[in-house]
């Protein structure tokens, strides 16, 4: 049986990547970012367990084939909260606005595959009664560094208008296998 994770992510444009790239790299020349990702920005789509790769690209192709660029807008921060195994840090991330076209788009990716999406994937599926915002990860954070952190996002000014551009399929632990540009 094959145990490999795989996640789709969708790329914003390249306005948008170097913004949140930018900021990542202030906050850590700070000390206030805790843990840089080895991520690029990004939306997660979807993240599955054991899938047969091949269904997953062919997937990934025929949705990307018919699936035109739109627009997005970074309009708010938020927060993953402290875990039983983190209790003292915190996940900060932008929000995309949940228009009909971000909603309509995501899950129009989930109408195939979510039988396979494992435990890493089923707080992006249809199936999840309560599944995880929409979101971009900014960093993982020390608690007492949040408002540092949140002041210097805001001067930074994130809150724009964004294009998603390709979703790309990686492996998990990130390695990309292949991207896919949008119509």
């Amino acid at each position: 049986m094959n145990n490999q994770k795989y996640v789709v992510i969708a790329r914003f444009d390249e306005q948008m990547t170097n913004r949140l790239e930018q900021l990542r790299k202030t906050l850590h020349e700070k000390g206030i970012l805790k843990k840089f990702s080895q991520w690029s920005p990004h939306i997660t789509f979807a993240a599955y367990d054991g899938i047969d790769i091949e269904v997953l690209l062919n997937w990934t192709k025929q949705f990307t084939q018919k699936t035109r660029c739109f627009e997005i807008s970074i309009s708010s921060l938020g927060i993953l909260p402290p875990s039983e195994s983190y209790p003292d840090t915190i996940v900060l991330f932008a929000a995309p606005s949940p228009s009909k076209k971000l909603i309509d788009n995501y899950y129009a990716f989930h109408e195939k595959l979510d039988c396979c999406s494992g435990e890493i994937g089923w707080h992006y599926t249809k199936k999840c009664i309560h599944p995880y915002p929409i979101h971009s990860s900014i960093g993982v954070f020390e608690k007492e560094q949040v408002q540092k952190a949140m002041d210097i996002i805001l001067e930074n000014n994130i809150f724009k208008l964004a294009k998603i551009t390709a979703l790309e399929v990686y492996t998990y632990p990130m390695k990309l296998i292949e991207r896919f540009d949008l119509a």
